[in-house]
């Protein structure tokens, strides 16, 4: 049915979208050549759930929980592993403590309504972190802290700013410390001493919280700061940084998907979801590891026009669900297209025009009426490299965000590929056709 259907909107095509006749070659044989543009090339995007995303050694973490009817309750941890630092004291100087202080800046990343005040428990970890057996850490992993908080905050989440918190940690944990290194206990001496003695944090969000916030991790963001006073003859202000160990910090996440949409897709790549199962949409997100597939299953009925047909062009338009995105839920502003094979196996890029840059799908927002945002991809060598191919020689599309944006954000999409409606996943091909007479 849908073979006829594309087969009578060429017919018309034909009549209505083409250019002049062009008898080249008239003299030898009756020939034409049309140019000829359709827009109805159906775009088959699958939802699919990545096994595992390696989260170990990211700049960014994420930190909250957040439930909704379309992704259902998500929960972000961020386990991390502190770095020994150097002291050698004074002998003929004593030391004050002045304070031990979180301090937290945040990335500019959330998810979640960003008017509430989130809670985080901050818990010791109860053995160091272990890499797994292919020295990598995942968003799956979890890891045992012990029962009872060390302290606990709120904060005031800071969508697309990157403030900065100060938390004043308990004196009598910041006294312990200063009075361990003035003591110079042999823990100090290496990373391996010290995170037996102290095996790392772990920032665990309140469950009853409805926003999850991303931080910078690096040598003055989610470190442990020492502030103190050396007394000699003159009182001097100092400072110590204990920073994150990033080849053992991670953020672990928990998704449960019960009652949400989501909740029929499995992971693994051969158990994606059509967007038909799914209310004709198709999801994506960072984290969470949700990313796309993409078909054009009737293309090589294109060439049914004519006895030659050749691509000109072709341009892929992917709509996000209106209402999908507002200041809850962040567009991701790089997505990127994957060729594989027909057994998955990466082979490349989608490349702009030049063939050198990547695409990252030039979205373009409506401000105004939120109807007209959309993601577009130049396809037109993509479309060449398999017009009129079949079985193994046909490749295939994934699509999601680049890697660090996968491993260290919530942003999202839910692309709408309803048929009976003006705004959805569509493929526009212009080419031209050959016919002798």
């Amino acid at each position: 049915m849908k073979r006829l259907l594309l087969l009578c909107f060429l017919a018309a095509s034909l009549c209505a979208c083409v250019d002049e006749n062009s008898d080249l070659g008239h003299t030898l044989v009756d020939s034409s050549f049309y140019n000829v543009y359709v827009d109805t090339c159906t775009v088959d995007i699958s939802t699919v759930l990545e096994d595992s995303i390696v989260t170990r050694g990211d700049s960014i973490c994420q930190i909250g929980h957040y439930r909704d009817d379309t992704w259902g309750a998500v929960t972000a941890t961020y386990y991390a592993e502190y770095s020994t630092a150097s002291f050698t004291p004074d002998e003929d100087c004593s030391y004050t403590l002045d304070s031990l202080v979180l301090v937290m800046k945040h990335s500019g990343h959330y998810w979640g309504d960003t008017l509430t005040r989130p809670g985080i428990r901050v818990y010791r970890l109860a053995t160091p972190i272990e890499l797994a057996d292919d020295d990598d850490l995942y968003n799956h992993s979890t890891w045992v802290t012990e029962s009872t908080p060390l302290f606990s905050f709120t904060y005031r989440p800071r969508p697309g700013e990157a403030r900065v918190q100060e938390i004043r940690l308990p004196d009598a944990w910041g006294q312990q410390l200063l009075d361990d290194l003035v003591n110079q206990e042999e823990y100090f001496d290496s990373q391996e001493d010290f995170k037996r003695e102290f095996p790392g944090l772990a920032f665990v969000p309140d469950e009853n919280a409805q926003c999850i916030s991303g931080f910078l991790i690096n040598d003055s963001s989610l470190c442990l700061t020492l502030h103190y006073h050396e007394v000699g003859i003159q009182r001097t202000e100092k400072e110590l940084t204990f920073s994150v160990n990033t080849d053992c910090a991670y953020t672990g996440i928990r998704h449960d998907r019960t009652g949400s949409p989501l909740s029929r897709v499995r992971s693994g790549i051969e158990n994606y979801v059509h967007s038909t199962d799914l209310g004709h949409r198709a999801y994506l997100q960072g984290l969470t590891g949700y990313y796309n597939q993409l078909e054009f299953p009737y293309l090589n009925e294109l060439q049914d026009a004519g006895q030659i047909v050749s691509i000109e062009s072709a341009t892929l338009y992917l709509y996000p669900l209106k209402g999908s995105y507002n200041r809850t839920n962040q567009l991701p502003e790089d997505i990127r297209l994957y060729i594989t094979d027909e057994n998955n196996v990466l082979e490349d890029y989608v490349y702009g025009s030049d063939g050198v840059t990547v695409q990252t799908g030039n979205l373009t927002v409506d401000e105004v009426f939120g109807r007209d945002t959309y993601y577009s991809f130049d396809l037109t060598e993509f479309i060449r490299n398999n017009f009129g191919t079949w079985g193994i020689n046909r490749q295939k599309l994934l699509m999601n965000m680049n890697s660090s944006d996968a491993a260290t954000t919530f942003n999202q999409v839910v692309f709408t590929n309803d048929p009976d409606t003006e705004r959805k996943c569509r493929l526009d091909v212009r080419f031209k056709i050959y016919n002798e007479q």
